[in-house]
């Protein structure tokens, strides 16, 4: 009975030691197959060229795991052409695709034997898949010692700043700061960049101050973008100190020029085109075209003549002239090419005219732009649809009375550009009352195939309810349902209580099942659809909708609902 008793005691403890002997023996032989085959992968691939081959044999794509790929790429890491190749090898002959970790190391591996450009690839394939901390925090502790983070992180910070991804360049930046790592200047000026092109003006300083401060030194590229910067903001007395202090550079000078020339001050724009010449930086075709654009703008025939006749060398033939000025935002010099083009019976490219019109709207020349508008609907020129695009989007932000004609026409022509802007301009007419314009332009974009924000149209089918045109609610829509659109919540219950007062209960039921197909009802949809029901004694759906309403969660408060169920009485 005593020797029972102490079997029963000791039984418990037991079993779990011989459990964990036996799970400690099974991951020690595994461990030492596992060792074995790494030695043996990286042994092929150091030692023998036709490594192809011989690892086809090994049968992998059932054995690799991303601890096994990794442990490989770092037996083989003193060869990083071969770790570059074998990791090629793998994702395209085996399909197995190797975790952040792997990634990492193998970008790390390459770039310190400055072989770039094959990883590009890759890190891009990063950037695009996995938050800029993670990255960053990977790729940190992949690296062994200060110099190989600077370097790796630094092209990290570059590929995000060349894709525009700016705020994931600055937390790149940031943990670089955390861990005492300093960005080069070429991936600094990168998201310099980045942060002017995309006008986040004081992003762009925070950042600069932050640059000088981890001690790296700007060059010439770096005070190019900051004469950009300084330019955005109208500081163009800045400018001008730039060349004072002796920064010379072919970006400072156009700049400078380019504000003298918008100013009308074309005696010191002459003189700085000619200290350019004589410090032997060679003007570009742009900095001549700022002189003769401000020129052309303020009719200076002096200035145009003196300036045409140092261009000379950089004049083509008229297509492509007016296409370069227009690309390059110079709209008055681009004008009088065009203009004497047009005199002198000169035959243009369709392809110029959509440059012409594009350029005009860009700059605000309503006006301008308005004529070359009509100049290519008269002559039947054919322009790509998207030089359509800033010209909508210019007219949609002024107030004429021809805008309204111009949409119609440009819409009902088939150009019908991004809603976006024509829903904001529809939305505006309606604040102002001006149904007729709201609901012809509305009727033309969705006649198209192109569906406007929800906010517009719900605009329109609020005016209908509350003037009592409920079928025109209706057919809108029926139009935005066939598009797969929607209205918004607060469109809609206004929508349901205007069918149930005009009586069109089966269109309340058909536009409320809608609403639930696209997760657009609220306590108020309910309550509307229930009581329309009780009024019109169909109880039994009354009361399914009713058992919905809770399901969802969506009940109304106390003294509505006891209002609401009392029409069931």
């Amino acid at each position: 009975m005593h020797l029972h008793r102490c079997q029963r005691f000791i039984q418990p403890f037991s079993t779990p030691t011989r459990l964990s002997s036996s799970s400690s023996s099974l991951n020690w032989r595994t461990q030492i197959k596992q060792s074995s085959l790494v030695s043996q992968i990286s042994s092929i691939l150091l030692q023998r060229h036709s490594w192809d081959l011989l690892l086809r044999n090994l049968n992998l794509s059932l054995k690799i795991t991303p601890s096994l790929f990794f442990q490989i790429l770092r037996k083989i890491q003193s060869n990083p052409e071969i770790s570059l190749n074998f990791f090629n090898w793998v994702r395209t002959h085996l399909g197995f695709e190797p975790d952040l970790k792997s990634q990492c190391h193998v970008i790390r591996i390459a770039l310190q034997s400055s072989i770039s450009q094959p990883v590009k690839p890759i890190l891009e394939s990063l950037v695009q898949t996995h938050p800029a901390s993670v990255v960053a925090e990977s790729m940190i502790r992949v690296c062994e010692g200060k110099d190989s983070q600077s370097g790796t992180l630094s092209l990290v910070l570059e590929c995000y700043s060349c894709k525009g991804f700016f705020k994931e360049g600055l937390e790149v930046f940031r943990r670089m700061r955390i861990h005492g790592v300093t960005p080069s200047l070429r991936a600094c000026n990168a998201l310099f960049d980045a942060l002017q092109r995309e006008n986040e003006i004081g992003l762009a300083w925070c950042f600069y101050g932050a640059v000088v401060r981890v001690g790296v030194a700007p060059n010439q590229l770096t005070w190019s973008l900051v004469a950009q910067i300084h330019c955005k903001n109208g500081k163009f007395e800045r400018l001008v100190g730039f060349l004072d202090m002796g920064v010379y550079n072919s970006m400072i000078y156009s700049l400078v020029i380019d504000g003298y020339s918008k100013n009308g001050d074309f005696g010191a724009a002459f003189d700085r085109l000619n200290e350019m010449c004589e410090r032997k930086i060679n003007p570009s075709f742009g900095t001549y075209s700022s002189i003769l654009d401000g020129a052309c703008r303020y009719k200076d025939s002096e200035a145009i003549e003196r300036i045409m006749g140092m261009m000379k060398c950089h004049l083509s033939e008229n297509n492509l002239i007016i296409q370069k000025l227009s690309d390059l935002g110079k709209t008055y010099a681009a004008e009088m090419f065009f203009k004497r083009a047009c005199n002198e019976k000169i035959g243009l490219r369709d392809g110029t005219y959509g440059s012409m019109l594009r350029a005009l709207s860009k700059e605000g020349r309503i006006d301008e732009a308005i004529q070359i508008y009509w100049v290519i609907m008269e002559r039947g020129i054919m322009v790509d649809n998207s030089c359509y695009y800033g010209f909508v989007n210019l007219l949609c932000k002024k107030e004429r009375s021809e805008v309204y004609e111009l949409l119609r026409d440009i819409i009902g022509r088939g150009y019908c550009p991004a809603a976006t802007e024509l829903s904001t301009y529809i939305t505006l007419q309606c604040r102002k009352r001006r149904w007729r314009e709201a609901e012809g332009l509305l009727n033309l974009i969705l006649d198209t195939g192109s569906l406007p924000d929800s906010l517009c149209c719900g605009s329109l089918v609020k005016h209908y309810c509350s003037s009592r045109q409920i079928d025109k609610a209706i057919t809108l829509h029926e139009k935005i349902e066939k598009l797969k659109g929607s209205l918004d919540v607060t469109a809609y219950n206004i929508l349901l209580d205007g069918l149930w007062k005009e009586g069109k209960s089966e269109e309340a039921v058909r536009v409320f099942d809608y609403m639930k197909g696209i997760n657009m009802v609220s306590s108020a949809s309910f309550v509307s659809m229930i009581s329309g029901l009780c009024r019109i004694k169909q109880l039994r759906r009354a009361m399914k909708i009713h058992d919905e309403m809770l399901k969802m969660g969506l009940k109304p408060d106390k003294a509505s609902y006891k209002r609401l169920i009392s029409g069931f009485k």
